[in-house]
């Protein structure tokens, strides 16, 4: 990994204090980071108005869809292992 002589110096600095090796320091915050991102990714934020009617939207009865009736009777295209 490519960083600049002030990103260097930052890491460095920063893995000093920690008592960690510059790669160890590096790895941990960036795994930090990566279960943030993919923890965000997984969970969805809804206003509570908008997750109401959310729920309201299942506790209705279903429609009837006959488009969704006739492609489940149809053999899929994808062949089964």
């Amino acid at each position: 990994m490519r960083v600049d002589e002030r990103q260097e110096r930052l890491l460095r600095a920063a893995a000093d204090l920690t008592g960690e090796t510059l790669t160890g320091f590096v790895l941990a915050a960036a795994t930090e980071r990566a279960e943030q991102v993919l923890e965000r990714a997984e969970r969805i934020q809804l206003r509570a108005e908008v997750f109401a009617r959310f729920v309201a939207a299942f506790e209705e009865p279903a429609s009837y869809m006959p488009t969704l009736r006739r492609y489940s009777k149809k053999r899929s295209p994808i062949l089964a292992r």
